[in-house]
């Protein structure tokens, strides 16, 4: 199946107000927190804000190659979990704030099962020749695969850490069953797309990404093979 770059990065108006208004309120959070005098808050919401900014930095620096979707959503993901969840306290203020980063997760993992596969096809020593239906079925699987790993992880931290994650066997059941509808969802999307498109969902992002990487790459083997003429130039200059 054809996957042809198209440069789409999803960048406009509404995307960048939500893009840099997340990050004004954790900073407005900021603000009230050290003028109310709770220094612990303040000082979460300041590691929010670095785990914000960390990845734009290394872009900024040519460090990480990252199309503005992807930035977007490491951005929604931390302003969600990290400054609403749990220095807002949305766990435990909003019933189901859980289950609806459950749904979300479930959303981003199906559309990752495609990358996955596109990635082995893009692979010149190793292919694999599928139909939109067992890759669909592929993507849902992955998904909640990643999910109960991440059930797993919870377990593990209730037994070694004294937390409580898991919260009982019901709570657990209800974040796989949200992660299973959020994947279901967007994996059956991604069928109806393939059928009528004739390629893989979601590759133009992961395509524009690789294309700059490689770019990058040549630039620094140029510049590799450059110094090495030069200190060769020098070393015959001097015998």
């Amino acid at each position: 199946m054809q996957t042809p770059y198209q440069p789409n990065d999803y960048r406009n108006a509404g995307t960048l107000f939500f893009y840099y208004g997340m990050r004004v309120l954790v900073l407005l959070a900021a603000g009230i927190f050290l003028w109310r005098g709770d220094y612990e808050s303040a000082l979460s919401t300041a590691l929010v804000i670095m785990l914000m900014t960390v990845h734009s930095i290394l872009k900024d620096r040519k460090l990480l190659e990252l199309p503005f979707i992807f930035d977007f959503a490491i951005v929604l993901f931390i302003f969600l979990t990290v400054f609403l969840g749990a220095i807002g306290h949305f766990y435990e203020e909003i019933p189901f704030w859980d289950k609806f980063l459950h749904f979300q997760s479930g959303l981003l993992l199906g559309a990752s099962g495609y990358i996955v596969v596109y990635l082995l096809n893009a692979h010149k020593k190793f292919t694999i020749d599928v139909s939109p239906r067992f890759l669909t079925m592929f993507s849902i699987a992955f998904s909640l695969a990643i999910g109960v790993l991440w059930e797993v992880f919870e377990f593990a931290g209730d037994s070694y850490f004294a937390r409580n994650w898991q919260r009982g066997n019901t709570d657990t059941m209800w974040d796989l069953i949200a992660n299973g509808v959020g994947a279901l969802i967007i994996c059956s999307a991604g069928y109806y797309w393939m059928i009528r498109n004739r390629r893989v969902p979601f590759t133009p992002w992961l395509l524009k990404m690789l294309h700059k990487k490689s770019e990058l790459m040549m630039k620094l083997r140029k510049l590799r093979e450059a110094k090495k003429q030069e200190k060769s130039g020098t070393a015959s200059k001097e015998h």
